[in-house]
C-alpha cells in the first residue's frame, strides 16, 4: 500500500478486468477506476479496429496469463453472487474491495445493500475516480486496516444486519495477510454472518509458483519489493478444517475449474494455479 493510493495489485486487477479477453468479457467500468495512462492502455482495443484482438492477445501473452486469470476469477465469483441474490439475500459485503466495480455494473444488485470494506486510502481514491457515476444500489464504505483493526464493528455501525443472511466476497486478499489475520477474519465472519449466508473467497496454496525453483525464489521477492509481500497460504484441507465449525465448503477449485464453471474463452494458466476459489455456506 502506497500512502494515499490503492495497492499496485488493485490497479493490475482493474486493468485486467478493463482489458478483458474479448469484447464480451471485459468490464468497461474498471477503466474509470484506473490512472489515466493505464486506462488508455486498457481502452486501446477500442481504437485499433481489426487489430484489437492482436493487441489484446499480445498483452495476455506478455502477462503470462494474468489477464485470463482475472477474467475467470471475476466471472466465477459473479456466478456465485448471482445465485445468492436469486435466493433472496440482499446484503453483499466485499472484504478488501479495492477497485471492485460490481456495485456499479451488476443490475442484479439494485435491491441490495453493498458494504465495501477496505483501507481508507483506497476508498478515498476510488470515490474520487468513480465520482459522477451513480450505482444502481446502496453502497456503504467501511474503512479498515485488516492487519490492525476489526471490521465487524465498522460493519455494524454502517447498518449491516447480522440477523439476516448475507453474501461475502473476499477476493485476492488472504494471500497478503498472515495466517493469524486470516483466522481472525473467519472468526469475525462467524460472528456476523447469519445462517444461510454465503462466502466466496480466494486463497493461495503454499509452495506453488510458476517457473519452478526460479519462480519460488523470485516471485515472493518481487511482491515484497513492491511493498505487498505474500504472507498467508493454506492447503485446501486446512481451509476446510479452519472454517468447519461455522461453514460448509461447497466448492473449492483452481482456475481450471473456473473455466468449466463459466464457459469463458479465457484460458487457465499453470502459472496461477496456486490460487483457488472456495464457496462456503453458513450452517445453523
Amino acid at each position: 500500500m502506497r500512502e494515499g493510493l490503492p495497492s499496485g495489485t488493485s490497479f493490475l486487477v482493474s486493468f485486467a478486468r478493463g482489458l478483458g479477453v474479448g469484447e464480451q468479457e471485459l468490464d468497461p467500468l474498471a477503466r474509470d477506476l484506473l490512472p489515466p495512462w493505464l486506462a488508455r492502455l486498457a481502452d486501446a482495443p477500442s481504437a485499433l479496429g481489426g487489430a484489437a484482438s492482436l493487441y489484446r492477445n499480445a498483452v495476455r501473452a506478455t502477462t503470462f496469463g494474468f489477464i485470463d486469470h482475472m477474467v475467470l476469477r471475476t466471472k466465477a465469483i459473479d456466478i456465485h453472487l448471482a445465485g445468492a441474490l436469486r435466493s433472496g439475500i440482499d446484503q453483499l459485503v466485499i472484504l478488501g474491495a479495492g477497485l471492485d466495480a460490481r456495485a456499479w455494473r451488476l443490475a442484479a444488485l439494485k435491491n441490495a445493500t453493498v458494504f465495501e470494506v477496505d483501507h481508507p486510502a483506497t476508498q478515498q481514491y476510488k470515490q474520487g475516480r468513480i465520482k459522477g457515476r451513480t450505482p444502481p444500489t446502496d453502497v456503504r464504505y467501511v474503512a479498515v486496516d485488516f492487519e490492525k483493526e476489526r471490521f465487524a464493528d465498522g460493519l455494524r455501525h454502517a447498518g449491516f444486519r447480522s440477523d439476516e443472511p448475507s453474501v461475502w466476497i473476499w477476493e485476492g486478499v488472504a494471500m497478503y495477510l498472515p495466517v493469524k489475520a486470516i483466522h481472525d477474519t473467519f472468526e469475525q465472519l462467524a460472528s456476523l454472518a447469519a445462517t444461510g449466508s454465503e462466502l466466496a473467497m480466494t486463497y493461495r496454496v503454499p509452495g506453488v509458483f510458476p517457473f519452478g525453483a526460479a519462480g519460488r525464489a523470485a516471485i515472493p521477492a518481487l511482491f515484497a519489493a513492491a511493498g505487498e509481500p505474500l504472507k498467508g497460504a493454506l492447503e485446501p484441507h486446512e481451509l476446510a478444517s479452519t472454517i468447519a465449525p461455522a461453514w460448509d465448503v461447497l466448492y473449492d477449485e483452481d482456475a481450471r475449474g473456473w473455466q468449466q464453471l463459466t464457459g469463458s474463452i479465457a484460458h487457465p494458466s499453470r502459472g496461477f494455479l496456486s490460487e483457488r476459489l472456495a464457496i462456503a455456506k453458513r450452517r445453523a
